[in-house]
């Protein structure tokens, strides 16, 4: 599954890594299908803000099992040992 995700790095007015980067906005691949428009517009209103020095949007690729694991810790088998006496 892919995943859309915004990140601005604000602009850094004090001092170099002032702000840490931020995810913004961030969407599914389903997502996209129905609306694909979504990702663009959300960069487009942090542009018009002035606030960020640089938007980006990066495409992680994750397996849905995994994220399903962690969702759903209690549906994952304990591995163990029968010892018998």
């Amino acid at each position: 599954m892919n995943l859309y995700v915004l990140f601005g790095q604000r602009m850094c007015i004090n001092y170099p890594g002032e702000y840490a980067l931020e995810a913004l906005s961030c969407a599914s691949e389903a997502d996209m299908d129905g609306n694909p428009d979504y990702i663009p517009e959300q960069k487009a209103k942090y542009e018009a803000t002035k606030e960020f020095e640089r938007l980006a949007v990066v495409t992680l690729n994750v397996k849905e099992s995994d994220i399903r694991a962690i969702m759903f810790p209690e549906n994952n088998a304990v591995p163990a040992t029968v010892i018998a006496d």
